[in-house]
């Protein structure tokens, strides 16, 4: 078992009862969740028509149900390592129609073999939770190893300098953000050293020098909110 694994217990985090809560929640963590789905549709509309998708740390499919009905004649591969979320997901794509177009793998990326390069990849709020550097440079380069040269990634992450005075600013004013929603001291609390214990947070600067060494031309931030960031790159090596 990796490092990675040892830190982060992936279903003890998303089990049955938090898979099911995950859409809800996210919306109150990350409050433009929505909108960066939609902000990710125009990056991915030069793409075949026939496209090939990966969407790497799949969780319970949004990626997969708003480009799948934008784009009709894509196929998707569908990774994660939580089983409550492949089944979450599975569930979703097939009250959406979609699920005869997705392939399911349940595993690391890093571990799984696919039958052909894919046009384009997503990773939304998925590399953020791996703490080892190598570990972190191997899910990038697993990534890129699966895209055609050219290949689009879009990749969405908390990022950010913890020492320094903009982080706690936008720390204190996300979680500010995260309270309006009604949660007990309790929760918040919790929701608050989950973040502190489970996130691994780096600088821009640090990502993009890991997404060049994974193969990957140096990306552009589209989006933020607080600490949440989102970059567009491609597949150059």
């Amino acid at each position: 078992m990796t490092k990675y694994y040892d830190e982060f217990n992936v279903e003890r985090h998303f089990d049955n009862s938090l898979a099911e809560k995950y859409d809800r929640r996210i919306r109150m963590f990350c409050p433009s969740y929505d909108a960066l789905h939609r902000m990710i549709l125009p990056l991915f509309q030069g793409l075949p028509n026939d496209a090939f998708f990966l969407s790497s740390g799949v969780g319970t499919g949004a990626e997969i149900l708003s480009l799948g009905k934008i784009f009709p004649s894509w196929r998707f591969i569908a990774v994660d390592i939580s089983t409550n979320m492949i089944n979450a997901c599975q569930d979703k794509t097939a009250e959406a129609h979609l699920h005869d177009r997705v392939t399911f793998l349940h595993g690391r990326l890093q571990d799984c073999k696919l039958s052909r390069p894919c046009d384009a990849a997503s990773s939304i709020f998925v590399s953020h939770f791996i703490k080892c550097r190598e570990e972190k440079l191997s899910y990038f380069r697993s990534i890129s190893a699966n895209l055609k040269i050219g290949g689009v990634l879009v990749l969405a992450d908390l990022f950010g300098d913890k020492t320094s005075s903009e982080f706690a600013t936008l720390m204190d004013v996300w979680l500010r953000s995260y309270a309006l929603h009604g949660v007990s001291d309790e929760e918040l609390m919790n929701d608050r050293n989950h973040v502190n214990s489970d996130v691994d947070f780096i600088t821009e600067n640090k990502l993009i020098l890991m997404l060049d060494e994974a193969g990957f031309a140096a990306p552009i931030r589209f989006y933020q909110t607080y600490l949440f960031g989102g970059w567009v790159t491609t597949r150059v090596v």
